[in-house]
């Protein structure tokens, strides 16, 4: 059984992920695909191994700013970037005094290429570029808004959706979901460990 795996936005694009799929140009979307209803109608899905957290990215001295969603008092010069089309969408109706803007990647806003406040993002994604870039936070406006996270493939292709099934049961119940979130999402990655035992170390005190 052969697959082509794509866990790259270079390689594919949000808004021509279903298209991609379903003309085969790839077989398995893995990274951050969001379930929706308009999708599941066209394409197969994974059982979902993650919820994703809805957030902005904004600068700090402006996160007051996007504290709820649908407050009239948002804004009107708040303008914020995401590279989802289907976010987009959903955040123009959430958020109606600020101004969506469509940008190709993560790394062009903070980069400074657009002159954006923020930028929507899943929380648990905000995170990790929040330990790069500082000077933003991560807000995540209220009500709290979550969507499941698997992967994508054909709807016709059972196969593929079974072993993606059996995969994600395997690694939940190893563990080794929760040890990757823990790990990659809530910070686990930056606590100091101690060394493994070493021979040189621990027996000959060769090493500090």
């Amino acid at each position: 059984m052969s697959c082509r795996f794509s866990s790259c936005p270079d390689f594919y694009r949000y808004e021509t992920l279903i298209e991609q799929i379903e003309t085969g140009e790839i077989d398995v979307a893995v990274g951050g695909v969001m379930l929706k209803p308009e999708r599941l109608a066209r394409v197969g899905f994974s059982a979902p191994y993650q919820l994703a957290t809805l957030s902005v990215v904004i600068r700090d001295h402006r996160r007051n700013d996007v504290q709820f969603w649908n407050d009239p008092q948002t804004p009107a010069d708040l303008r914020l970037g995401s590279i989802y089309e289907d976010v987009a969408i959903d955040a123009r109706r959430r958020l109606p005094n600020a101004e969506i803007i469509d940008v190709d990647s993560f790394e062009d806003f903070f980069t400074g290429k657009h002159d954006l406040d923020g930028m929507l993002i899943a929380a648990e994604e905000g995170a990790a570029w929040n330990v790069l870039h500082p000077e933003y936070a991560v807000v995540v406006p209220e009500p709290v808004t979550t969507r499941p996270v698997a992967m994508a493939a054909r709807a016709s292709d059972q196969e593929w959706l079974r072993f993606l099934d059996g995969w994600v049961e395997f690694e939940r119940v190893d563990g080794s979901l929760d040890r990757l979130r823990d790990y990659w999402i809530q910070g686990g990655g930056t606590q100091k460990r101690p060394p493994r035992w070493c021979v040189m170390r621990d027996v000959l005190h060769w090493l500090p």
